[in-house]
């Protein structure tokens, strides 16, 4: 009898179900009143759209995040002496969309607005789970399948399987899309929906006859 060690992997690809975009607002100026105004506007309006959105079933969810001041030095333009002083308020609105037919004009209109975002792609929690259950079927039979590739070049077969687990290979995050705020053509840019990797590793441990 001889135990023979192998692992399985399986990874399958599928397309995403929801698009996550963040979008940050940012207003610099002299005057910390009009950083404040102007950062409120901009926030208040996506605000708007994310509730306009959700209320229509295009997205699922929102978050706002409280805006925040500070104040930083530079100097002006042109001199190395004189110190100007500029405040900068910031906030950050999260919107989750279903409705994948409107990340582009989405993105396209709130880079026209002045500003930035960034895009993350994900499945549903019950499609993940069905796809998980999917992988890692394969990937013990990929396990088997090896294990009896080595019992077969060892002139026997496999008799049992002693133990099956999980054995996670590294992972890597998935980088999300940015889109800069700036000028914008006739229309909406074009955005791929992208495919999420499911992925399951079973080590399996199995002796022969």
């Amino acid at each position: 009898m001889t135990t023979i060690h192998a692992t399985g992997t399986s990874t399958m690809h599928f397309r995403a179900e929801r698009a996550t975009i963040t979008a940050r607002v940012t207003a610099t100026s002299r005057s910390r009143s009009a950083s404040i105004d102007e950062a409120t506007r901009l926030h208040n309006a996506t605000v708007r759209r994310a509730e306009q959105l959700r209320a229509s079933g295009d997205a699922t969810w929102h978050a706002a995040d409280p805006t925040s001041t500070w104040a930083h030095k530079t100097y002006a333009e042109g001199s190395k002496k004189q110190v100007v002083i500029e405040h900068t308020t910031s906030s950050r609105v999260r919107i989750k969309l279903a409705n994948l037919d409107l990340v582009s004009e989405l993105v396209t209109g709130l880079a026209e607005d002045g500003l930035s975002t960034e895009v993350t792609w994900t499945l549903t929690e019950a499609t993940r789970r069905v796809h998980e259950r999917r992988v890692r079927a394969a990937a013990v039979g990929e396990a088997r399948l090896v294990a009896e590739d080595y019992a077969t070049a060892l002139g026997t077969r496999i008799g049992t399987v002693v133990s099956v687990s999980d054995a996670q290979p590294a992972a890597f995050p998935a980088q999300p899309r940015f889109a800069a705020a700036g000028a914008v053509g006739d229309g909406s840019a074009g955005i791929t929906v992208e495919e999420i990797a499911v992925s399951a590793t079973v080590s399996g441990v199995y002796e022969t006859d």
